[in-house]
């Protein structure tokens, strides 16, 4: 059917896959966080170790979404990651123990990258052109779905108790993904790019040892520890001001806005302006957001600040996928970007939601050590970032060499 074949009508059926993950992973774990805390008993570091779980699953599945692509036709990939995602949810729906937790968010992760992966890809091959458009509306609905579900979340959740949210969560999931899953494909097979010149395509071994990747590898593994803590520690950070959840959401609510708008608007301006340069000047700006967080006590102001860190974390995501592109080459790229999400995975959840946790619980809540920890971490992603060299200066170094 034409309307199938249509690239812009496969860039919405994308979006659609990947909204309900995104507001399961951003925004989910934010608003059930007060709940699981009193249902079962746990501590601060207990449950900043959902957010690794989610993170670990991540690291894992990135690298091998990329490597199956090679074997198998995206969509069914794709597919497969839709169903899970969904039915992981209706588990933890009735789970008796944090254990129960840890479990769907291992899976929730693991099977979210069998979605963004596949279909990034997708799109970067057919919109040569506006790879950083088309990622940035892609990591719009990834990342903004939390915007829009985290209230209703919320709101279902003090209206119609914990098991009802879990299970409404599951089968929407399950509903929009699986739907139109099998829909994501290139439609042309031999599409070719057009109006670029061919990148020069490094193989897996060199990629790895070019400094380039190390520097984008701890950038993802330092700011991302930053950004994603915030969607963990929202509501602790304002129970510990005196707002109940009702209030404390419109922190969340506020990250995940500028965490969606910032991967549209970014990813666009990442068509046109050296991707490093954007990718600095966020980070310097959750770098200040996160210093100035502990000195107020406004829920207003701090959602404001809040604003800043979601612009630098939806950013990371979108104007990474086309620099790794215009780095490491299009046909490595589904294998290059999960290797480089292993630093997200493996090592953000470690150093922010679980650390994180566990210092608030050493030193009674003080969480201007906490913020001023992640406001170094996002000043050391700036400078970084800007050593991640462009692929016409590391095709001319390997020259050289």
């Amino acid at each position: 059917m034409p309307f199938l074949e249509n690239k812009k009508i496969i860039i919405i059926f994308g979006c659609l896959t990947i909204f309900f993950p995104g507001a399961l992973v951003f925004g989910f774990p934010g608003v059930m966080a007060s709940e699981w805390q009193m249902l079962f008993q746990v501590n601060k570091a207990q449950l900043g170790r959902a957010m690794f779980f989610i993170l670990a699953g991540t690291g894992f599945s990135m690298y091998l979404a990329g490597k199956l692509q090679e074997k198998f036709a995206s969509q069914y990939i794709i597919f497969t990651g839709s169903l899970v995602c969904g039915a992981a949810t209706l588990f933890v729906g009735h789970a008796s123990s944090i254990e129960h937790v840890y479990i769907w968010a291992f899976v929730e992760g693991f099977f979210c990258g069998f979605i963004y992966i596949p279909c990034l890809t997708v799109f970067q091959k057919l919109f040569p052109d506006n790879r950083g458009l088309v990622t940035g509306l892609f990591n719009l609905s990834f990342g903004g779905s939390a915007a829009v579900m985290s209230p209703i979340f919320t709101y279902f959740l003090v209206s119609k108790g914990y098991v009802f949210t879990s299970n409404f969560a599951a089968v929407s999931s399950l509903f929009m993904g699986t739907s139109v899953a099998l829909l994501i494909r290139i439609p042309d097979q031999k599409t070719k790019e057009q109006g670029k010149q061919p990148i020069p395509t490094l193989s897996l071994k060199k990629t790895l040892s070019l400094p380039s990747f190390w520097f984008l590898w701890f950038v993802w593994a330092l700011s991302g520890a930053a950004g994603i803590s915030l969607i963990v520690l929202a509501s602790s950070f304002g129970i510990s001001l005196g707002y109940g959840i009702t209030q404390y959401v419109y922190i969340l609510t506020c990250f995940n806005v500028l965490n969606g708008i910032g991967r549209l608007v970014c990813g666009r301006l990442s068509d046109v302006y050296p991707k490093q340069k954007i990718l600095m000047t966020v980070c310097l700006m959750a770098s200040a957001a996160y210093f100035l967080m502990p000195l107020f006590h406004n829920i207003f102001t701090i959602s404001f600040l809040a604003c800043f860190i979601g612009l630098a974390f939806g950013s990371l995501f979108a104007v990474s996928a086309p620099l790794v592109t215009e780095v490491f080459g299009i046909e490595n790229f589904g294998k290059v970007f999960g290797l480089v999400f292993t630093a997200y995975g493996f090592v953000a959840g470690l150093l922010g939601p679980w650390a994180s946790g566990m210092i608030l619980d050493i030193t009674d809540s003080n969480f201007r050590i906490v913020f001023t920890l992640f406001a170094l971490f996002y000043l050391i992603s700036s400078v970084l970032i800007l050593k991640v060299k462009s692929n016409h200066t590391i095709s001319r170094a390997q020259t050289i060499s």
